[in-house]
């Protein structure tokens, strides 16, 4: 395992992200099959720590509900959709806060 310069991340294998998750190889393989885990060089396969906690991620979810992998896929999706729109929500509320309102008290001459 070994640390990327340019994004400040781990980067590991395919046998070292299996061993880190403590999931069988065969499993990890079809995640990747079914583009639930991606990466950019499919010859070198190599992974970082984002893939790595979507692995675990996964890996919670076919053992907590029992998923399959194309499910797991779509959840993984939906959850990320839901924390964007909290973001863009979290945004909003912030620029809507950051407007002030200005009270002008006008006296007669």
């Amino acid at each position: 395992m070994k640390h990327s310069n340019e994004f400040n991340d781990i980067i590991m294998t395919l046998d070292e992200l299996v061993a880190a998750c403590g999931a069988e190889r065969n499993w990890v393989m079809a995640l990747i099959e079914e583009n639930v885990i991606e990466y950019d060089v499919p010859e070198t396969q190599q992974f970082t720590g984002y893939q790595l906690a979507t692995v675990r991620r996964a890996s919670r979810l076919s053992r907590d509900f029992d998923a399959s992998i194309p499910a797991i896929g779509l959840i993984l999706e939906l959850l990320e959709e839901v924390e964007q729109l909290r973001q863009f929500k979290r945004q909003q509320q912030a620029s809507m806060q950051a407007v002030h309102t200005v009270e002008v008290e006008i006296k007669p001459k």
